[in-house]
């Protein structure tokens, strides 16, 4: 055993060493102002890796690989927050046998909502209001009648891809996820599987509206979308993850590789670029 030991750490202070040769050769390549492009490359295709900056479909952004895993637990009820034309909504009605609940405060996009609720009449319920952290009426900032980026958050405007787009205004009735739950859900379902939030920078808020819920509902699953509103809005993942004391911080891999465990407490997880975030109850086994 202890040759063994001696070889094992022979091999560690080789690894050692020669990382430290890569990274002084590095370093004296590419720590140059010449070069700056190339290291925005490599750290941009870095980030990717980790999660960051993977938009599109599901299959790409790795709600593909999550939508599979949510189902092998037999999911009975799903709320989708932000639901938009409801794609996200659509996939899990036809890869779960849950209940879904979908909240949309754009007009022209919750009258997609009301055509699946048309195929789903029994299992798709469709609230057409915002959700936020108390009862209210505000202004949503969007682009197009079908917008994605719409926001209740007026720092969306600084977001450098969305602030040219989001040039109208509304104003739209908000709820709360604790008053949805004490008049519609309570006494109904004793449990929710999965908490979807996907509202351009307002998920802090919408999650200060749902504390009751979470705590007697106890979902397994919560997942939020972190991107850049949150850096305008000086909200990083480690406060909102303080919102949910109870759950470990997973992120999504491009290409539906997976999901990751990460640690809210490291910077490297506190990036303010678009990634989706799903945060897991932590007495459930996934793996």
């Amino acid at each position: 055993m202890k040759f063994f030991h001696h070889i094992k750490f022979g091999f560690q202070s080789v690894v050692r060493k020669f990382s430290r040769l890569i990274k002084k050769v590095y370093l004296f390549i590419f720590a140059r102002t010449s070069t700056q492009n190339i290291n925005n490359y490599i750290l941009h295709l870095a980030l990717q890796a980790r999660g960051y900056n993977n938009w599109g479909e599901s299959k790409t952004t790795g709600e593909a690989y999550f939508i599979n895993l949510l189902a092998k637990t037999n999911p009975k009820l799903i709320i989708d927050i932000g639901a938009n034309k409801g794609n996200y909504s659509s996939e899990l009605l036809l890869k779960t046998n849950a209940d879904i609940i979908a909240f949309e405060p754009l007009p022209k996009a919750f009258e997609y909502l009301l055509k699946i609720k048309t195929k789903y009449p029994t299992r798709f319920e469709a609230v057409n209001a915002g959700v936020g952290a108390k009862q209210e009426t505000l202004e949503l900032y969007y682009g197009s009648d079908v917008s994605v980026l719409a926001s209740f958050s007026k720092e969306v405007k600084q977001v450098d891809y969305v602030g040219q787009h989001v040039v109208n205004v509304m104003n739209v009735p908000v709820t709360t996820l604790d008053a949805y739950y004490i008049e519609n859900i309570k006494g109904k379902f004793n449990c929710v599987d999965l908490i979807k939030i996907d509202t351009e920078g307002y998920e802090f808020e919408v999650l200060m509206g749902a504390q009751q819920t979470i705590s007697e509902l106890r979902p397994k699953f919560i997942q939020i979308e972190y991107n850049w509103h949150q850096l305008f809005r000086n909200q990083s993942l480690r406060q909102i993850s303080e919102l949910m004391p109870d759950y470990f911080a997973y992120q999504m891999l491009p290409n539906s590789r997976g999901i990751v465990k990460r640690d809210v407490n490291r910077p490297e997880s506190n990036i303010y670029n678009y990634s989706n975030f799903v945060f897991v109850r932590n007495d459930l086994v996934l793996f």
